[in-house]
């Protein structure tokens, strides 16, 4: 049996002025983050699907946030200044490398499986508030 620490994080390589630059997925921490900073992308995170015409919508602060968090380097300044420098075209394969690797099966399933996790939640915090009962001995 394979431990966590066995299990590679996935990763993508994208090319940019010549030079490749490693993508993660983006953590479950560093998308709390996100939404924290931007409303917008917690609106995006709600919709069906999460596609680079839905990322470049948001504003460019946004998506150089999105891109710092995704070479691994969530709420740094100096990185996310550097990726609002970067020309569009390299901000559309960085950010389409970022959501294959974040959300590999897509937004859709994902939101599938925290809908029933927060449905196990919500029914675990609902059995713990139940009211004692008198059974008969």
């Amino acid at each position: 049996m394979v431990g966590l620490l066995d299990i590679a994080p996935l990763t993508e390589k994208v090319t940019v002025s010549g030079k490749q630059i490693e993508v993660f997925g983006v953590s479950a921490a560093g998308i709390a983050s996100l939404i924290t900073d931007f409303p917008e992308i917690k609106k995006l995170m709600s919709g069906k699907e999460v596609d680079v015409s839905s990322l470049l919508a948001m504003s460019g602060d946004a998506i150089a946030a999105v891109i710092a968090a995704g070479v691994g380097h969530p709420g740094d300044e100096a990185y996310q200044t550097a990726a609002g420098r970067l020309p569009l075209e390299a901000q559309v394969d960085i950010l389409g490398a970022i959501i294959k690797v974040t959300l590999p099966n897509g937004i859709g399933p994902f939101l599938e499986k925290l809908t029933a996790l927060l449905a196990v939640k919500d029914g675990a915090v609902a059995l713990a508030k139940a009211p004692a009962t008198k059974s008969r001995k």
